[in-house]
C-alpha cells in the first residue's frame, strides 16, 4: 500500500503543478515542480525521504532514456558520432579531471579519489531541464542539438567514472589500462547487450502483429517492458543499463522507420501512451528533487553554516569551473572540426563556423545551458555509507556540494537563457487556432446542414462537430454570448410568430390552429425571461394544478391508466358533446405537429442563412446560434411532447462526409494563405483524431445493439 500511496502523491503533485502553472506562466515548470517537491516532503510518506538510486534508476531513467533513444536514428546517430564522442565522452572526462584537481586542491583534507568522486557526480546534463528553463525562447538548433546529445550519453560516462573511483577508493589502486578497459567494456558492452535485445525484441512484435488477432494487447506491453527489463540484463551483467536502453530505443526507432504505415494502430497507441509516459516521469524527476532537499538541508544543518558556506563556495568554483570548460571547448570545436575534410564529415560542428558572428555566442549558451538534474543527485545517494571497510569520508559534504550545483546551474540558466535567447516567434497564437477551429467547425457544419434533410440527423451531426469547440470562455466572452444569445432568441420568435402568420401558414392551417400555435409560443419564451418572482408564481400555480387533478382522480377512481382509459371510453359513448371536443382537439392537434413541422424547416433556414452570412463576413463567434438553435430544438420537441432523449443513429458515411468538409476547409484555407502549414498540421491531426473517435464510438454502439 505504500508504494501506492507513493506513486498517487506523486501523480497529484504532476496534476497540481500541471494546474499552478497556468496561473505563473512566467516561472518555469521545473521550480514549480520543486517547490511542489517540497511542500510534498511534509507528508508522512516522504518525511525524511532520501532518494533510492537503483530504483530512480530503473523505475525513472531508463524509461525516460528509451524514450529519448526512439527519438533518435542509426543514421543521425553515425553522422553526430564524431560529436557525440567529443562531448559525451571526452568532455565528460576532462571535465571531471579538471574539477577533480581543482577540488583536490581546494579541499586538502579529500584524497584525489574522492575529488574525481565528486566530478563524476556532477558531470552529467540534464537536457529536459534546459528545455524547461527555455520555454518560450528560440534555442539555437544545432546548440539544442548539442546539448540533447550530449545529455543522452554523458549519464553513462558519469556513472562509469563514478564505478571507477569508488573501485579506487575500496582497493586504494588503479590501472589507467584497467580503467580503459573497464571503461570500454562497460560502454560499448551496454550498447551491443541493447542493440541485441532491441532486436530480438523487435523480432518478437513483429512476429505477433503478424500472428495476433488483436496485437495491441500483447505488443504494448511488451514495449512498456522493454526499458526495464534491457535495463535489469544490461547491468547483471555488468555494463551499462543507460546506453542499453538508449541503444534499445533507437532499434525501436529504426522498426518504426521500416513499417511506414503498416500496423498503424499498435504504433499510434504505443506514441500516445510512450509520450504521455514521458511527461509525467520528466515531471516526477523535478519532484523527487524537491522532495530530496530537505533530507540535503538536514545535512547542511549537521555540519553548521560555516561548513555549509564553505561547501557552498566550492560549489560555487566547481561550476564556474565547468562553465569555463563548456564555453572554450565549444569555442575551439570548429578548429577541431576543420583540420580535414574527413573531420568536417565525421565531426560536424554545432556551434557554427569560426568566422560566424553567432559562433561565440552559440558557445556562451552551450556553456551556460549544461544544467544538472535528478541523475547528478540520484549519483550523489549512491555513494555507499561503508566503503573498504571503513564509514565513506565526507558522503554528506559530497551529496550537499552536488545538490548546490545543481541548483546553481538552475538558477543561473533560469535567469541567463530568457535573458540570452530571443522570444521564440509562433506562426500562430492560441486565439488565432480558436478562431480557425472555429471557422472550421462552422463551415462543415453549414455544410452538413446544407446536405443532410431529415432534422434529428442534422442536429445530431451538428451537436458533435460543435463539441470540437473551446467552450472555455473568458467572462466578457460569456456576456456577450450571453447578450447575443437573448437577442437572437426574440429575433427567432418574432420569426416564428411572423412565418405562422405569414400567407403561407394562413392558407394552410385553421385559425384555431395558428392562435394556438402562437400562444404556445409566445408563452414558451416569455416565460423562459421572467424574473424569479415569476418562477415562483408559476411553480406555485403548477403545484396547485397537480393537487387538483390529484384529487379528481383520487375522487373518480382513476388511479392507474386502465382506469383512465375506461372513464374515457364510457364518457365518449354516453356524451356526443364530449365526443366532439375530443375530435375537434385531436384534429387541431394533428393540424398543429404539421405546421410544427413547417416551422421548423423554416427556423432551421432562417439560422442557416445567419450562420453563412457571418462565415461569409468572416466572423468566427457564432456559439450563440447553435445555443439558439438547441433552445429552439427542445420548445419543438415540447409541441410534439417528446420529452424522451432518444438516440438518433448517424450513419458513418455522414460523419466521413462531415470531417472531409473540415479537411476541405483547412486545404483551403492553406492554399488561400489564412492558416499557416504548422496550424494546419494541427488542425488536421485534430480532424483525424476526432474522425476516428467518433467511428470507433458508432461501432461500439452497433456492437451492443445501439
Amino acid at each position: 500500500m505504500e508504494t501506492l500511496y507513493t506513486l498517487s502523491l506523486l501523480l497529484i503533485g504532476v496534476i497540481a503543478t500541471n494546474i499552478i502553472k497556468d496561473f505563473i506562466p512566467k516561472i518555469p515548470e521545473a521550480f514549480i515542480l520543486i517547490i511542489v517537491g517540497v511542500a510534498m516532503s511534509f507528508t508522512p510518506i516522504f518525511n525524511n525521504f532520501e532518494l533510492e538510486p537503483e530504483f530512480f534508476m530503473l523505475m525513472i531513467i531508463a524509461p525516460i532514456m528509451f524514450i529519448d533513444g526512439q527519438k533518435q536514428s542509426f543514421s543521425k546517430i553515425k553522422k553526430r558520432f564524431g560529436g557525440i564522442w567529443t562531448l559525451s565522452v571526452v568532455l565528460a572526462v576532462v571535465t571531471a579531471l579538471v574539477v577533480g584537481m581543482i577540488t583536490n586542491h581546494v579541499e586538502v583534507a579529500w584524497t584525489l579519489p574522492l575529488a574525481i568522486t565528486l566530478a563524476a557526480i556532477v558531470t552529467p546534463t540534464d537536457a529536459v531541464a534546459v528545455k524547461s528553463l527555455t520555454a518560450g525562447t528560440d534555442m539555437p538548433e544545432g546548440v539544442g542539438e548539442a546539448l540533447e546529445l550530449e545529455s543522452l550519453f554523458n549519464d553513462a560516462t558519469g556513472l562509469v567514472m563514478l564505478d571507477l573511483s569508488l573501485s579506487v577508493l575500496s582497493k586504494g589502486t588503479f590501472s589507467v589500462l584497467n580503467g580503459l578497459e573497464h571503461f570500454f567494456f562497460v560502454a560499448f558492452g551496454g550498447v551491443v547487450i541493447g542493440t541485441i535485445s532491441g532486436l530480438l525484441i523487435v523480432a518478437l512484435r513483429v512476429n505477433l502483429q503478424q500472428r495476433a488477432s488483436n496485437p495491441e494487447t500483447t505488443i504494448i506491453p511488451i514495449s512498456l517492458l522493454t526499458p526495464f527489463a534491457v535495463y535489469l540484463l544490461a547491468e547483471h551483467l555488468g555494463t551499462s543499463g543507460i546506453l542499453a536502453v538508449v541503444a534499445t530505443g533507437m532499434v525501436h526507432n529504426w522498426e518504426s522507420s521500416r513499417l511506414r504505415l503498416t500496423s498503424t494502430s499498435v504504433q499510434l497507441t504505443s506514441r500516445t501512451i510512450w509520450g504521455t509516459i514521458a511527461d509525467v516521469l520528466n515531471d516526477i524527476v523535478f519532484l523527487i528533487l524537491g522532495i530530496s532537499l530537505p533530507t540535503v538541508w538536514s545535512a547542511m544543518t549537521k555540519i553548521g553554516v560555516s561548513g555549509t558556506l564553505q561547501l557552498a563556495a566550492l560549489s560555487l568554483l566547481i561550476y564556474v569551473v565547468m562553465l569555463v570548460l563548456r564555453y572554450f571547448w565549444a569555442l575551439r570545436d570548429d578548429d577541431r572540426n576543420n583540420r580535414s575534410r574527413r573531420h568536417r564529415q565525421t565531426l560536424p560542428s554545432f556551434f557554427g563556423d569560426r568566422n560566424d558572428q553567432n559562433h561565440r555566442f552559440y558557445a556562451q549558451i552551450f556553456a551556460i545551458s549544461g544544467v544538472h538534474g535528478t541523475v547528478t543527485l540520484a549519483m550523489a545517494f549512491s555513494l555507499p555509507y561503508q566503503i573498504g571497510g571503513h564509514a565513506f569520508p565526507y558522503r554528506e559534504e559530497l551529496i550537499i556540494v552536488a545538490t548546490i550545483v545543481i541548483l546553481l546551474s538552475m538558477l543561473i540558466s533560469a535567469i541567463v537563457l530568457p535573458l540570452s535567447l530571443p522570444k521564440k516567434v509562433e506562426a500562430y497564437s492560441d486565439s488565432d487556432l480558436i478562431h480557425i477551429r472555429d471557422k472550421m467547425v462552422d463551415y462543415a457544419s453549414l455544410k452538413i446542414l446544407d446536405t443532410v434533410t431529415d432534422h434529428n440527423t442534422r442536429e445530431v451531426l451538428s451537436a458533435q462537430l460543435q463539441s470540437q469547440k473551446n467552450k472555455l470562455f473568458m467572462m466578457d466572452d460569456r456576456k456577450r454570448q450571453s447578450s447575443e444569445f437573448i437577442d437572437l432568441i426574440a429575433d427567432t420568435q418574432d420569426f416564428m410568430i411572423a412565418y405562422v402568420h405569414g400567407d403561407y401558414a394562413s392558407a394552410t392551417y385553421s385559425l384555431t390552429t395558428i392562435n394556438a400555435y402562437t400562444k404556445i409560443l409566445t408563452y414558451s419564451f416569455n416565460n423562459g425571461q421572467k424574473t424569479m418572482g415569476h418562477f415562483s408564481h408559476h411553480l406555485k400555480h403548477t403545484l396547485k394544478r397537480f393537487m387538483r387533478q390529484s384529487a379528481w382522480h383520487l375522487a373518480n377512481g382513476a388511479i392507474t391508466k386502465a382506469q383512465r382509459d375506461r372513464i374515457r371510453k364510457t364518457k365518449l359513448a354516453s356524451d356526443p358533446k364530449f365526443a366532439e371536443s375530443v375530435e375537434k382537439w385531436t384534429n387541431t392537434r394533428k393540424e398543429m405537429l404539421r405546421l410544427n413541422e413547417d416551422v421548423i424547416t423554416a427556423t432551421d433556414k432562417h439560422l442557416d442563412d445567419l450562420l453563412r452570412e457571418r462565415l461569409d463576413n468572416k466572423q468566427s463567434d457564432n456559439d450563440y446560434i447553435y445555443m439558439t438553435r438547441e433552445t429552439m430544438n427542445r420548445f419543438f420537441s415540447a409541441i410534439k411532447r417528446d420529452y424522451r432523449q432518444q438516440t438518433t443513429q448517424v450513419d458513418n458515411s455522414l460523419y466521413i462526409q462531415a470531417f472531409q468538409f473540415e479537411y476541405d476547409f483547412v486545404q483551403q484555407g492553406v492554399t488561400d494563405g489564412f492558416i499557416p502549414t504548422s496550424m494546419a498540421s494541427v488542425l488536421y491531426t485534430e480532424i483525424n483524431q476526432a474522425q476516428t473517435l467518433q467511428l470507433q464510438e458508432n461501432n461500439q454502439f452497433d456492437a451492443i445493439g445501439g
